[in-house]
């Protein structure tokens, strides 16, 4: 299929209301951790805490599928079990294939994600999404084009990767344009932490990718950090971008590139 083909019908299945961002700034700040730091990051990972919507283990009714999610591509890590559908059994075959598999994490409008599952529909591909209503919608657009290679959970994916994917599964990570968390109140929020790459390590199969992307120079600059920190990632390689190969861009950065905003790209892979 031609490019022009393949963009045009990517364009009408992607097709969305422009959504207005704001170009306001703040200050994003960032120190490299002492080992005070470090050590907190991880007792609050063991304490859940910056977990969007809390922690589902707190909350009623986690282990039980919506009525909307049952029998579709949809899952939560507490209601895998859910006898209402038929939900855990179906992905548990799917990771226990041998279908190459990528996640992306937090993919808000879905427009990168579910192209991605078109272009490679031998893949395995998951979603992750805390915005409840976000996701409902992208479940419909899952269905409304047949697609069936894509799963979903609206579950914050610090919780459910640990308990769903196996050691080793996955081949590509993407985290695209993730929220910055500007304010110093709720750094502990951001998704990016010491134990948050650690778990991205352990995820990734040998030689796997992470792909990340921001519009915030400051939170690039951390991250590359964090994972450079990470002794089972390789340092940042621009050339591995051919490994990502066409994509459509998200809604966050179609916005920088109408409005002429800088994007930083970073491509690590798994030693």
């Amino acid at each position: 299929m031609l490019m022009s083909d393949l963009q045009a019908k990517s364009a009408s299945l992607l097709d969305y209301h422009s959504t207005a961002f704001s170009s306001g700034r703040m200050d994003f700040s960032w120190e490299e951790l002492t080992e005070e730091e470090r050590q907190q990051a991880y007792a609050d990972w063991a304490a859940g805490k910056g977990l969007i919507a809390g922690d589902p283990r707190l909350r009623p009714g986690s282990a039980l599928l919506p009525e909307w999610g049952r029998n579709q591509t949809f899952f939560r890590a507490l209601a895998l079990d859910d006898p209402a559908g038929n939900n855990g059994a179906r992905l548990r075959a799917a990771l226990a294939s041998n279908l190459a598999l990528e996640v992306e994490i937090g993919f808000g409008r879905g427009d990168f994600l579910l192209d991605r599952a078109r272009r490679h529909p031998q893949a395995l591909l998951i979603g992750y999404e805390t915005k409840n209503k976000a996701t409902r919608l992208m479940l419909q657009r899952t269905q409304r084009y047949q697609i069936d290679n894509l799963w979903l959970s609206d579950d914050d994916a610090r919780f459910n990767i640990p308990r769903i994917i196996p050691d080793g599964r996955v081949d590509i990570f993407h985290v695209l344009f993730p929220d910055p968390w500007w304010k110093m109140q709720h750094k502990v929020k951001r998704l990016f932490s010491p134990p948050f790459v650690d778990l991205l390590a352990t995820k990734l199969r040998r030689g796997g990718l992470l792909f990340f992307k921001s519009d915030v120079q400051e939170y690039g600059e951390m991250v590359q950090y964090l994972v450079e920190q990470q002794p089972d990632f390789l340092p940042h390689d621009p050339a591995l971008a051919a490994r990502i190969g066409d994509l459509a861009l998200t809604h966050r950065e179609a916005w920088c590139v109408r409005n002429q905003q800088p994007i930083f790209s970073y491509y690590f892979a798994r030693r």
